[in-house]
């Protein structure tokens, strides 16, 4: 495998394509948007300047890794030659179909086409393509280049083959893999969205203020971050979108949201992206 194509150069995209630009592979990062690959070159050089400030990269190794990124607009350029195609855009079932029916039409036949999704399935979305056998979910969490999991989702018609090549890749940049099946929410989301969801009703119940809530659980259960805190990262209607998708599909009250996590997105307060959710952001 030598070749990758990223097709979404936002939050997730341009994350995944600076890792694997990083790791060697020829990297095609696509967005129809010139505003977007903009901005993905932009946070490209900023992690690569602090990376040579620190003394991670060499000159050398900087100038290496510009040969191996392209960002283009261009969606059949972008995925000429390509190995492994991981589609990154917004979470909406219709949309990725859409996506998944264009890559399949112009990538190699024998490319890899995997989707960067968290909760959507991906039986459904490899019924759209010819061949399902090559269709794989590669979940990366946010932000790419630290987070070290990769949750890798094994649809009904996935062919082993298939994930034993994605298995190998995601060594190959770093980073660690699960694999799971394909039911909703995965494990990672729907177990994660679970602490999120518990803590939200928590905090609208008045068991603490924010700041001690999230303090009890970094502490006492030694995570890198509050709830509160990662629900702001992640997004507040990120959150709702797949709490509500949850429990569409298991119709169990485990997986209700929070009155107050879906007012605070009526109310335009999601996280982090705004500026505003349960802490304000300068």
């Amino acid at each position: 495998m030598n070749k990758v194509v990223i097709v979404g150069a936002g939050t997730m995209g341009s994350g995944i394509g600076y890792v694997t630009a990083r790791a060697g592979y020829q990297t095609n990062l696509y967005d129809p948007f010139p505003k977007v690959l903009e901005k993905a070159r932009a946070y490209h050089k900023k992690l690569i300047d602090r990376a040579v400030e620190k003394g991670q990269l060499t000159l050398d190794e900087t100038h290496a890794y510009w040969a191996c990124v392209v960002y283009t607009d261009d969606l059949p350029a972008a995925l000429h030659g390509a190995d492994l195609v991981i589609e990154s855009v917004p979470e909406k079932l219709e949309l990725k179909k859409e996506v998944f029916q264009q890559i399949e039409q112009l990538a190699p036949p024998g490319a890899i086409l995997s989707t960067n999704t968290s909760s959507l399935p991906v039986t459904e979305l490899a019924g759209v393509v010819g061949n399902p056998g090559r269709v794989v979910g590669t979940h990366f969490f946010n932000p790419a280049p630290v987070m070290k999991l990769v949750e890798i989702i094994v649809g009904l018609n996935t062919n082993q083959e298939t994930v034993d090549e994605v298995v190998e890749f995601v060594k190959s940049i770093d980073k660690e893999a699960v694999i799971v099946k394909d039911l909703p929410g995965f494990v990672t989301t729907r177990v994660g969205l679970m602490l999120i969801s518990e803590a939200i009703f928590a905090y609208q119940e008045g068991a603490a203020d924010k700041d001690d809530l999230d303090k009890a659980m970094k502490l006492g259960y030694n995570l890198p971050m509050g709830p509160l805190a990662l629900a702001d990262l992640v997004g507040l209607d990120v959150v709702l979108h797949i709490l509500d998708a949850l429990f569409e599909n298991y119709k169990d009250s485990r997986y209700r949201a929070p009155i107050l996590l879906r007012r605070m997105v009526q109310a335009g307060k999601l996280g982090r992206k705004t500026g505003k959710g349960f802490y304000i952001y300068e």
